[in-house]
């Protein structure tokens, strides 16, 4: 069974996405897009993004997201 964010934490990420610069809300929207234009490479694409998640949070201890600030 599938199961699907609470509506407030959908309003908490898409509310961090309105607090990006239109730049920014471009270049996630073109993420985005790949992820889901190219089904045969979602799971690389995963992957990339866990790893360089995973090597930014593994150095940076002040790491501050840039939607919500925390």
């Amino acid at each position: 069974m599938e199961q699907f964010m609470p509506d407030r934490d959908v309003a908490l990420v898409f509310n961090g996405f309105l607090a990006l610069s239109m730049k920014e809300k471009m270049r996630l929207v073109e993420k985005m897009n790949e992820f889901f234009d190219y089904t045969d490479r979602r799971e690389v694409i995963r992957k990339e993004n866990e790893d360089k998640v995973h090597d930014m949070v593994a150095v940076r201890e002040d790491l501050v997201c840039n939607c919500c600030r925390k």
